[in-house]
């Protein structure tokens, strides 16, 4: 079964650390769980 690497992330949301199954961009934002659930 293949395991998705996690990545270490900052919100540009809320500003919390967070992991993330995908390499992330500096040009684009990242979002924690929490702050991507919110309307």
């Amino acid at each position: 079964m293949y395991k998705k690497e996690l990545h270490e992330a900052t919100c540009s949301n809320c500003g919390k650390e967070c992991k993330v199954p995908f390499k992330p961009n500096p040009s684009k934002p990242v979002y924690c769980r929490d702050c991507y659930k919110k309307p």
